[in-house]
């Protein structure tokens, strides 16, 4: 076909198809808003919103990028930082951002990661709404029209005893509340209450220990057998420890045994513990990029490795991470996720378009006005998310609702 007869061919095909037309455009980002809507004394939800000289917007999570008790400066700093990157660039343009900024956010650490991840995010939902496309179908397209999501009830549960321990009934009521949600899988982090081994008392380990498996047993008979139950560790144990623990777990029948110890700074210890457990065995909340992954995966020192699309270094390296687990047998991807909507909207755009995915995360019952706060809201049903096939990642903002809440 020459270029007459290609120009002729082409003259017949919808605008909407013709590419070129819109990258024709000159879309470029202008300007960015930053939001925080007031959560919890767990962290507070930051958002990044991208402006273009076309009126599109993209939107971006960079939530629990910082200690609460350091506060959103540095964060906010970074996201300043990384936004003068696309300033004035084409949101087409994303893998150029991944190629300046993506060095420089790991050797910051964790507040230009998130920050850098966010505006990524951002760029992809950009890229998505002036294509009209939703991102999975700029990652080759969605394999499944829903994803398994499990309740993280962990934020939602916060009474205590005289010992400051959270309280068991509690942790039950919330595993309820969620089954009653449509849940059909639920996530708590027993552990978080016990002493720092360096410190505490044998004794008193142990009692943290019997405390935190009572709390697990009680769940398993609130929720019954038929209930996917996950138990995040939050590595507060050691190598020993964590096996011995996972063995009393056994008659609790799992899902996953989840960071015993931290896999990052610990892969030996970790495989070893996989290797010994009858357990699923996941981890990798915090690791930044593949070469995080690398060894984790080479050595397959886990089962399930839980990449976050914040911390991880965005959309396009949580898909490069998968791709890197689904080249070792059997090691699914199940992403880190006890965030607000914007990054689980990221989340479910890869997750829709990777092979080895397994489940995602909500946290569930942090605020009551969460399905208010984007336009569509998440869709829910029976223990699944619905993916979105509106452009980009799916959702905007409710105006309203985000005023109302932001401080």
């Amino acid at each position: 076909m020459n270029r007459r007869t290609f120009t002729k061919h082409a003259a017949g095909i919808p605008a909407a198809l013709m590419l070129p037309q819109i990258t024709d455009q000159k879309l470029v980002v202008t300007d960015i808003r930053i939001h925080e809507v007031k959560v919890n004394a767990r962290g507070n939800w930051h958002f990044v919103e991208l402006k273009t000289n076309k009126g599109l917007t993209g939107l971006g999570e960079a939530s629990h990028g910082f200690a609460v008790k350091d506060g959103p400066g540095q964060l906010r700093a970074e996201i300043k930082h990384f936004f003068g990157l696309v300033k004035g660039e084409s949101p087409f343009n994303i893998e150029q951002f991944r190629q300046r900024g993506l060095k420089a956010a790991a050797e910051k650490g964790k507040a230009a990661i998130t920050a850098f991840s966010a505006i990524e995010h951002a760029l992809w939902d950009l890229k998505g709404k002036a294509l009209g496309v939703p991102v999975y179908d700029l990652l080759g397209g969605k394999l499944r029209d829903k994803l398994k999501v499990y309740a993280n009830i962990n934020r939602a549960t916060n009474a205590r005893d005289a010992n400051g321990r959270r309280l068991i009934p509690d942790f039950q009521r919330n595993a309820e509340n969620a089954l009653e949600s449509g849940f059909k899988a639920v996530k708590l982090a027993p552990f978080d209450d016990m002493k720092p081994l360096k410190t505490a008392s044998q004794p008193q380990i142990d009692s943290d220990i019997d405390y935190a498996i009572s709390c697990v047993e009680a769940v398993r008979k609130t929720i019954g057998k038929d209930i996917d139950l996950l138990i995040d560790v939050h590595s507060h144990l050691n190598k020993d420890l964590a096996i011995s623990t996972a063995k009393r777990l056994e008659s609790a029948h799992l899902y996953w045994y989840e960071e015993a110890v931290d896999p990052e700074k610990n892969v030996e210890d970790t495989k070893a513990i996989t290797d010994a457990i009858s357990q699923g065995s996941a981890g990798g909340e915090s690791i930044f990029g593949r070469q995080g992954f690398a060894k984790i995966i080479s050595t397959r020192a886990l089962d399930i490795i839980m990449p976050d699309v914040k911390h991880c270094g965005g959309i396009q390296e949580l898909r490069f991470i998968s791709a890197l687990a689904e080249s070792a047998e059997n090691i699914t991807v199940a992403p880190h996720n006890p965030s607000g909507p914007i990054s689980t909207a990221a989340s479910v755009q890869v997750c829709a378009a990777i092979p080895n995915f397994s489940i995602l995360e909500y946290a569930y019952g942090e605020v009551p006005w969460r399905a208010g706060l984007l336009s569509p809201a998440e869709h829910f049903d029976e223990g699944y998310i619905h993916v979105p096939d509106a452009p980009g990642l799916g959702h905007g903002f409710n105006e309203s609702v985000l005023r109302k809440y932001s401080i």
